[in-house]
């Protein structure tokens, strides 16, 4: 009995893991082909559909692995729905880090300087941070949570995740800038 459910649990964190590596080298490839860049919806498409592949082949190939059919079935969907959980974990670390760091834009302007260093007035010169906003203005106006014209506005969709980041920051004590 124990024995089978340390083997069950194996083979659900290798499936776990296919998981991963399905996802991480279709992620490359697909930036290296421009198929995918930042994050966007495309990124979230590309994790479930590797997701939902690995858990269809697991299904019709791996019942060697599971101590029964029921087994397979769980795994086959629980895994690959477990690794859609921890891929928001993955984006925020790698792409999202690297896409939108302040952070980032500090370190490289000063490492890109003559000197490697920078007074304050230089830094605050070379860190795009008009570019950074803007970048996430069109985010936000593709993803339909805003809309321009001439004004910009909230749209009903935009209105919704406010009043959920409203709640979340009061929930979490955490306080808007």
């Amino acid at each position: 009995m124990i024995r089978e459910v340390v083997a069950d649990l194996a083979a659900f964190l290798l499936v776990f893991a296919v998981c991963w590596g399905f996802f991480l080298v279709s992620h490359v490839l697909c930036a290296s082909l421009g198929i995918v860049r930042g994050v966007d919806r495309r990124t979230v498409a590309l994790a479930t559909l590797s997701a939902c592949i690995v858990g269809i082949l697991t299904w019709l190939w791996a019942g060697s692995l599971f101590s029964t059919v029921n087994v397979q079935a769980l795994v086959s969907v629980v895994a690959p729905f477990s690794f859609l959980g921890f891929c928001g974990i993955y984006i925020l670390i790698g792409p999202v880090t690297v896409d939108r760091s302040i952070t980032l834009s500090i370190l490289s302007a000063l490492e890109a300087s003559e000197t490697k260093g920078l007074d304050r007035r230089q830094l605050q010169d070379c860190v795009p941070f008009d570019r950074i906003f803007e970048k996430r203005m069109r985010e936000l106006e593709r993803s339909g949570t805003l809309s321009f014209g001439d004004q910009v506005m909230v749209t009903p969709r935009g209105a919704r995740i406010l009043r959920l980041y409203i709640w979340l920051g009061r929930m979490f004590r955490v306080d808007f800038q």
